[in-house]
């Protein structure tokens, strides 16, 4: 769903996506990415745990899958999740980034 709507919207949306596997299991995030579709550019974690969390959202826990959108113009937090969400919600996010 997620890389379906990135290439949806492409031209107003950029989708990272970062993998909390460890550093050693890169060669398996990059065929699971692979397989999903992923080709734009992703990144792996390559620090501790909770300065990692830290540095993306105080408000995160940690858990996983995580999502944060930022406005496109504002670069303000616009909305952000932590675990598996419908497709209307991920619509309705990504319209409220785009238009701020």
């Amino acid at each position: 769903m997620i890389v379906d709507m990135g290439r949806e919207y492409e031209n107003n949306l950029s989708v990272y996506f970062i993998s909390v596997d460890w550093l050693d299991e890169k060669n398996k995030v990059r065929s699971f990415l692979k397989n999903q579709g992923v080709d734009w550019q992703s990144f792996i974690k390559n620090e501790n745990d909770q300065k990692f969390i830290n540095g993306i959202s105080q408000e995160w826990t940690g858990a996983v899958p995580f999502t944060i959108l930022y406005g496109k113009s504002s670069g303000k937090v616009v909305d952000f999740w932590e675990g598996e969400q419908p497709e209307t919600r991920f619509r309705s996010a990504i319209i409220k980034a785009i238009n701020s």
